[in-house]
């Protein structure tokens, strides 16, 4: 008994003798909403840009074997496997751009600045496409994030 005594006392001269209340040293550990689309964002934009980067190795043989160019041939005599592969590398090169800013738009948003871009780039995440549609879902919900926390920035 007598060293639970001696303990408190110990713990009550230690807080007297502190200058600084608790709640100035210990802060809570507080994500914020802003902080939360960012981080949204910024998966969305790296998964779209995985996407994006498989997409864009596809050749010829690949093509070949996932389509089949005599159904397009009925419709556009001139087109060819090369001019396909190079359409869809173009496709490809987009999709990595609209994908760096659904990124930039993450970091924004993280920093808590320019809420307008950070909105609009999650608006342009929603054309990233990525992996089966889940960069146009993860821009999607960090867009309405940050359409509720616009008094945050």
């Amino acid at each position: 008994m007598e060293k639970n005594d001696k303990f408190s006392d110990e713990i009550k001269d230690y807080i007297q003798k502190d200058e600084l209340d608790f709640s100035q040293k210990i802060q809570p550990n507080k994500i914020s909403k802003p902080m939360i689309a960012g981080i949204l964002l910024i998966i969305a934009g790296i998964l779209a840009i995985i996407n994006w980067i498989q997409i864009y190795s596809i050749d010829a043989t690949t093509l070949d074997s996932v389509i089949d160019i005599s159904q397009l041939k009925d419709i556009d005599p001139t087109i060819t496997t090369e001019s396909l592969v190079n359409f869809i590398k173009n496709c490809a090169i987009i999709g990595f751009i609209i994908s760096i800013f659904t990124i930039l738009g993450g970091f924004i948003s993280i920093k808590r600045k320019l809420w307008g871009i950070a909105l609009t780039c999650s608006i342009i995440g929603i054309f990233s496409i990525g992996i089966i549609f889940t960069s146009s879902l993860l821009s999607f919900i960090a867009m309405i994030i940050l359409i509720m926390t616009r008094k945050e920035y």
